[in-house]
């Protein structure tokens, strides 16, 4: 067989821009190229062996192929033409490399490499085939083992696993439909990427077990795809560049660990999950587009000051998130209709911020347990000329100290909208603007030194027709300030406790 250099190059280029373009939340900027073998077998004058084997299979059966190398510098080099063939080869030492090459159904090889600075690469083209790949040994300076892989077919399964650190896991280019590719990489410094995916019903795995660990999703394209990973450690990156199809699956697991992170840049489509589960502290989630319908967005992080930020747009989508711990924070920036939305903060000093509520019969609910909470809806401030109609707003809040804003609009009419806010406990503040007809708030504090007034401790102000403001005030030194403008407007206030005050001015 006859050493295709482009082919290799090609690959080694592009395995070797992702490993330098570390994200800075990783702190693994400071990670040195790779030295493999791999990256340098065009350079490499020589080798201390060399095995150079083509199988080709006929129709009455496959072949078998089992060879062990010792040592330094050794070359395998791998060419498998045919169906049902088996491979089975053992690197031992440093700087080797093994390089396969498999068209065909149904084949099955497995390749060991054990010490520092190996490389594999793996093409295959055709259906079924399984291939095996197992590196390793302890690297220095986070410069280890490299498993490069490309894959044009159906239903084949490739898994690799590396182990003690400074590892590189590239899936280059993979076309096709329900393959598995399965990949744990333990230790300090690992990067795995996926540069593109296209296709239907892949599934792909990764474990990550370790600090300084990253994992890059560049690009998938196709439906119903699952993509599952887990990360173990500290200071860990996942990046998912770009999904773009329906019924994708996107689940993403950070566990017992902090100051990690994970990007979701941009998905496109329908009926997409996304699940994020993050415990630990300072840990991040943070997703710039989801566009499309019926997606559902799920993120759970246990631990302080964490943070969740979320932009989405479309129809009939359901976003989730749950902090638990003090000084979380939580964006979500949406554009649509008939989307809910629940947020649940439990702890202290956490803000949850749903802002650009532009649209119709979205469902809001809020929940914070806690002192020094703050909750804001906002469909307008600051920009005014947003407006949001048929909506449900649903606030709670338990503990002291705590504030909610709601704006709606001051330019176009918001209408048709249910606000719902209740708070138990003591000096805790709303603030309300509202622009648009038939509103209904309703409003509950249980505790003392409560206030019910607008921004910036101005009035609270209300301007339409036929809105229905009720507000009741259980406890001593309560204050409801506020101006309503408009007909038919119905407003009751109930004040019981000593202390209380309430001004409200119609015109």
């Amino acid at each position: 067989m006859k050493f295709s250099k482009s082919i290799v190059s090609c690959a080694i280029a592009l395995a070797l821009t992702h490993s330098v373009t570390a994200h800075a939340e990783a702190k693994s900027d400071n990670k040195p190229l790779s030295t493999s073998a791999l990256s340098q077998v065009e350079r490499a004058s020589g080798t201390s062996n060399e095995l150079k084997l083509s199988q080709t299979s006929g129709s009455q059966g496959g072949n078998e192929l089992a060879s062990v190398q010792l040592g330094t510098s050794n070359l395998t080099d791998v060419t498998t033409i045919g169906d049902n063939n088996i491979t089975e080869a053992d690197q031992n030492g440093t700087g080797n490399v093994a390089i396969i090459t498999t068209t065909g159904n149904n084949n099955n090889q497995v390749y060991s490499q054990d010490g520092e600075s190996n490389g594999a690469l793996t093409e295959v083209t055709g259906d079924d085939n399984a291939i095996d790949i197992q590196q390793a040994g302890s690297g220095i300076l986070g410069i280890n083992n490299e498993a490069i892989n490309v894959i044009n077919g159906d239903q084949n399964t490739i898994t690799v696993s590396q182990g003690s650190g400074g590892q590189w896991f590239y899936n280059l280019n993979m076309q096709g439909s329900q393959n598995e590719v399965t990949a744990t990489q333990t230790g300090t410094w690992n990067e795995a990427t996926l540069e593109s995916v296209q296709g239907d019903m892949n599934q792909i795995t990764l474990d990550q077990d370790g600090v300084y660990n990253q994992y890059k999703v560049v690009s998938l394209q196709g439906n119903e795809n699952e993509i599952e990973s887990s990360q173990s450690g500290n200071f860990n990156v996942i990046s998912v560049e770009t999904v773009i199809g329906d019924d994708n699956q996107v689940e993403i697991e950070q566990s017992e660990g902090d100051s990690n992170t994970v990007n979701v840049f941009e998905i496109t489509g329908d009926n997409n999950e996304l699940n994020i589960d993050q415990e630990g502290s300072t840990n991040t989630f943070a997703s710039d587009l989801l566009v499309g319908n019926d997606n559902e967005v799920m993120t759970e992080q246990r631990g302080d000051e964490n943070k969740v930020q979320a932009d989405v747009i479309g129809d009939n989508n359901e976003f989730t998130a749950m902090q638990i711990g003090n000084g979380n924070e939580m964006y979500l920036g949406v554009a649509g209709e008939n989307n809910e939305f629940s947020a649940t903060q439990v702890g202290d000093a956490n803000i949850a911020h749903i802002a650009n509520f532009n649209g119709s019969d979205n469902d809001v609910d809020v929940t914070q347990t806690g002192d020094e909470n703050e909750a804001v809806v906002q469909s307008s401030y600051p920009d005014v000329s947003l407006a949001s109609n048929d909506n449900a707003v649903d606030i709670s809040q338990s503990g002291t100290g705590n504030g909610v804003v709601v704006t709606m609009s001051s330019v176009f009419d918001s209408s048709s909208n249910q606000v719902d806010i209740a708070q138990s406990g003591e000096f805790n503040a709303i603030d309300l603007m509202l622009e648009g007809s038939r509103n209904m708030l309703d409003i509950t504090q249980n505790g003392s030194n409560n206030f019910v007034m607008g921004m910036g401790s101005e009035a609270f102000i209300i301007n339409g027709d036929d809105n229905a403001f009720t507000v009741s005030q259980i406890g001593d030194g309560n204050l409801v300030q506020g101006g309503i403008t408009g007909s038919g407007q119905n407003i009751t206030v109930t004040q019981v406790g000593d202390n209380n005050v309430a001004t409200i001015t119609q015109q």
